[in-house]
């Protein structure tokens, strides 16, 4: 495609989604932290893509970038104690490293650690790791399964929102998708429960709810990592 084009559809793209971006800036508290009192740039790199991701919309990059920044912050934690080496670490995982700094081993993080694990699980069930397959629709059976992992991943997402705002799940289970075309409403918590047989297309009809869980899920991975970030690094300690 001709460069000058490609600007051009950026403008106009630009122009368009102004006003979201703007709300969704808005929408996300800044991190005051003392860079004098954490070296690690790596920490801030993600930190960074983690407010671009979520300012533009992509909310799983948003999750997956605020799990790297609060890994780096672990494993820069752990490593300023003098007995511990970084061959001990270099090939684990944010859950492995979260258990690497428990049971006291990293005093300054035993009161994260919690909220560590929750942005864990929000990103290998969300971001990295999800349940759900968008399997080819070539056999009746093909489509039976797809349901049922969307069912179990819809499953695990409202968890992971009931632990962060319990009232939440209620909201999302009382919600009802209008199936036109088979002429129903489909209710959410009860298609879960298995108490209602869910919509031939519950994809495309959970899609239009999926964004707003998303969105919310990102918005608390930022929190995490801001509370986590200024406890350990704030202007004011």
């Amino acid at each position: 495609m001709d460069f000058d084009k490609i600007k051009k559809e950026l403008q106009e793209h630009d122009q368009r989604t102004l006003t979201e971006r703007a709300q969704r800036w808005q929408e996300l508290s800044p991190i005051q932290a003392d860079g004098r009192l954490f070296a690690s740039q790596r920490e801030w790199d993600y930190a960074g893509e983690a407010s671009e991701n979520y300012i533009a919309g992509n909310y799983r990059s948003t999750i997956f970038s605020c799990a790297c920044a609060v890994e780096q912050i672990l494993r820069f934690e752990y490593l300023k104690i003098p007995s511990h080496k970084y061959e001990d670490i270099y090939k684990c995982t944010f859950g492995e490293m979260i258990k690497k700094c428990s049971g006291g081993k990293v005093p300054s993080l035993n009161h994260y650690l919690k909220k560590a694990d929750i942005l864990n699980r929000v990103r290998n069930l969300v971001a990295a790791h999800p349940i759900f397959i968008d399997l080819p629709l070539i056999l009746d059976v093909d489509l039976k399964i797809r349901k049922t992992l969307l069912i179990k991943d819809i499953d695990k997402l409202i968890g992971l929102v009931d632990e962060l705002n319990p009232g939440m799940k209620k909201k999302i289970e009382d919600i009802k998708l209008t199936n036109e075309v088979e002429g129903r409403v489909c209710n959410v918590g009860q298609i879960i429960k298995g108490e209602e047989e869910p919509p031939d297309d519950l994809n495309g009809f959970w899609s239009l709810v999926e964004q707003d869980i998303l969105k919310f899920l990102a918005n608390q991975s930022w929190t995490i990592l801001k509370e986590i970030a200024e406890g350990l690094y704030g202007i004011s300690s």
